[in-house]
């Protein structure tokens, strides 16, 4: 047998003492170094299962050494476990058993050829009792960084006096050298399943976020697609999208091949615009024409969205994000609104009722979607309608003529009654359902009819149809309802004021045929006076009223225009050419106008017989302004006469005429009154607001 250096030959008497007395705190401190053990449990491998390179290991060194026990101990705080051990049963010993511990502080081979004879380990429980061990070699366990793990020990129930040579050494360190390497690579196995199931996880996780990604696209209310390439084709639309498009086919199509409808209102220059600039384009209840299909009319409807330009790592537009939601109920409820607060300024001065009916029509059209509206007039006797040309959607034929109701079905009998009628499919409703093949010629699915009734009797319908069955929501039912309110009170209206004109004519005639009575009267009884120009006065003056009357009935008693008045007083005079009149638009009441109608015929026949209308040059001007603020108004009236014979004042007793000046429009003065050579002048003022008093 081949003779070799024994490993004890090499150390010194003084160097084996000094080990063998080892303070027992180093082998502590060793023992519990946080980065030793912190690199222990980097490795992963306490409590594993065997392992099949480790095991090989063991029981190669048992037989190249000829020892009973070989092992592979990994040392922790409290214990030393075995990754791998042969000949022994236990799988770990507390670390008061431990002899690797003392190997933790070298990189060379322990060798205590008589655990009975050494300090560190004669007092061991597994030297003194069971298994009574008395030989131990062991190769540290060195990771590449520096740190002791355990060892690869062979144990031995009989000493070794002879130790342990230095090939021997060698040889167990190599074989605890390929412990570490199995270490390593299990490290880097496990780092790589650990990558693995990383990136595993993160695929799976990335997956799910995609997952989760796609249905809240795809479930968004709002409508969303991806375009890629200048010829903007699809490549991701969500479902809002595909509703908004009629469920068209547009994946892997360009726009223009998808959606030439919308091709043709201006779609594409937009995506050209964003796509060759890079800038987002915004709009808001953008108007668009939908045709899901060629069988169908088209839809209009209200878009609010925003084209956003796709860039790629270089910074380049790629493709454009649309992102937007249908605005048209919004929309159509800010029209209708907008509608009806048009719509009684719209009427207000109307006095024919199918304009009243075209203009509510109209307001109609703006508020609610149809595909045709309109309205007809009624010949209630006969039971037809007389349909004016409507309004319709492109594609959508006129229906304007002459139709029977009963041809229709019964619902006549509801618009005679002044109910409107809401039929949201003409085939399920008990009062068309029998006449629908009718419906369907000439392309009804739904309607609506409002009818319009004037003097008790229903002489006008308006209605919305619908190609398709239609449900009316309650908001556009009550805006129905609106329209329909103010256009019947806007015909109520006209009637009131046919009735009161009436009225005011009848009251007129019996009012004039008693000033005639008056007058004649007066004629008869004031014929033997002798002052023909008193009797002359009383009748003007009486004419007077009745021009005043007259031009009040206009406005049905309630106020007159002061040009007005002062137009027709002074229109019987023969001098009319040389009156000049001017001032605001202004109204007096139906009280003030009287008084005033008396006041510029009384001024008018006296510049008539004594002032500048007495002679051929003469002249006279009136003006009337509003002057002062506006909560202290006050009316303002002049008469000044020129080119006459000079005025003087009247003297002693006055007569009614000059008595009726002198106290003015309200009867309390305020009258200015100058007699010059030029001719009289007359200023009165009076507060504008009791003037204007009904």
């Amino acid at each position: 047998m081949q003779n070799y250096d024994r490993v004890e030959s090499k150390r010194s008497n003084s160097e084996e003492a000094s080990a063998q007395s080892e303070p027992e705190e180093s082998v502590s401190t060793r023992l519990l170094d946080p980065i030793r053990l912190a690199a222990l449990d980097r490795y992963d491998i306490l409590d594993t299962p065997p392992e099949k390179g480790f095991d090989d290991i063991v029981h190669l060194a048992r037989r190249l050494f000829d020892v009973p026990v070989a092992l592979v101990s990994l040392v922790d705080r409290h214990r030393q476990w075995f990754k791998a051990r042969s000949g022994f049963e236990l799988s770990e010993t507390p670390i008061a058993q431990s002899v690797c511990a003392h190997a933790l502080s070298s990189r060379d081979v322990l060798v205590i050829p008589d655990l009975t004879k050494d300090l560190r380990t004669a007092s061991n429980t597994l030297v003194t009792g069971e298994p009574k061990i008395r030989f131990y070699a062991g190769a540290p366990l060195v990771t590449p960084d520096g740190h002791v793990l355990g060892t690869l020990c062979i144990i031995d129930v009989v000493s070794r006096p002879q130790g342990f040579s230095v090939n021997q050494a060698e040889d167990l360190k190599k074989l605890a050298d390929q412990v570490v390497a199995l270490l390593e690579m299990r490290l880097a196995v496990g780092q790589r399943d650990n990558l693995l199931r990383q990136a595993a996880e993160a695929r799976t996780r990335a997956e799910e976020d995609r997952r989760r990604m796609v249905e809240m696209f795809e479930q968004a209310p709002s409508f969303m697609a991806m375009l890629r390439g200048p010829d903007h084709r699809y490549e991701y639309v969500n479902q809002a999208y595909r509703r908004m498009v009629g469920n068209r086919e547009v994946l892997g199509r360009t726009v223009t091949e998808a959606l030439p409808d919308a091709a043709e209102q201006g779609v594409i220059a937009i995506l050209d615009q964003v796509f060759r600039t890079g800038e987002t384009f915004v709009a808001e209840a953008a108007p668009f024409r939908s045709q899901p299909n060629s069988d169908n009319p088209s839809t209009d409807i209200y878009v609010d969205f925003v084209c956003q330009p796709v860039r790629d790592l270089n910074g380049e537009v790629t493709g454009i994000f649309i992102d937007g939601s249908d605005v048209t109920e919004r929309e159509r409820q800010i029209r209708r609104q907008t509608a009806l607060a048009e719509l009684g300024g719209r009427l207000r001065d109307v006095r024919d009722v199918d304009e009243i009916v075209r203009r509510a029509t109209a307001s109609l059209a703006g508020g609610l979607a149809h595909d045709r509206i309109g309205f007809g007039s009624v010949d209630v006797d006969s039971e037809t309608i007389l349909i004016r040309p409507e309004t319709r959607k492109p594609g959508v034929a006129s229906i304007a003529g002459t139709h029977a109701f009963r041809n229709f079905g019964s619902f006549i009998e509801n618009l005679k009654r002044g109910e409107t009628v809401v039929i949201p499919d003409v085939r399920a409703d008990v009062r068309t359902a029998d006449a629908a093949e009718e419906f369907a010629k000439i392309d009804i699915g739904a309607l609506l009819n409002m009818p319009v009734v004037q003097g008790g009797r229903l002489v006008l319908v308006v209605f919305v149809q619908h190609i398709k069955p239609h449900e009316w929501s309650d908001d556009e039912l009550w805006f129905i309802r609106q329209i329909a309110d103010r256009t019947q009170a806007a015909i109520a209206q006209i009637e009131a004021e046919a009735q009161q004109e009436v009225l005011n004519q009848e009251l007129s005639h019996r009012l004039k045929n008693t000033l005639a009575m008056v007058q004649a009267i007066a004629s008869q009884t004031l014929r033997g006076v002798s002052e023909r120009d008193a009797v002359e006065a009383f009748s003007n003056r009486i004419q007077s009223l009745s021009v005043a009357h007259d031009v009040l009935l206009q406005k049905s008693w309630t106020s007159a225009r002061v040009r007005e008045i002062v137009k027709a007083v002074l229109a019987p005079f023969e001098r009319s050419e040389s009156i000049d009149f001017k001032g605001s638009d202004l109204r007096l009441g139906a009280k003030a106008a009287l008084t005033f109608s008396l006041i510029i015929h009384e001024l008018g026949t006296n510049a008539l017989k004594y002032g500048a209308l007495s002679v051929p040059e003469g002249k006279v001007e009136i003006l009337w302004s509003i002057e002062g603020p506006r909560d202290e108004a006050e009316f303002v009236f002049r008469w000044s006469e020129s080119g006459g014979p000079p005025a003087r004042e009247p003297r002693g007793r006055r007569g009614f005429g000059s008595r009726l000046i002198r106290i003015g429009l309200t009867g309390t003065g305020g009258v200015e009154t100058s007699y010059a050579d030029t001719g009289l002048a007359v200023v009165m003022k009076a507060p504008l607001a009791l003037l204007q008093q009904s």
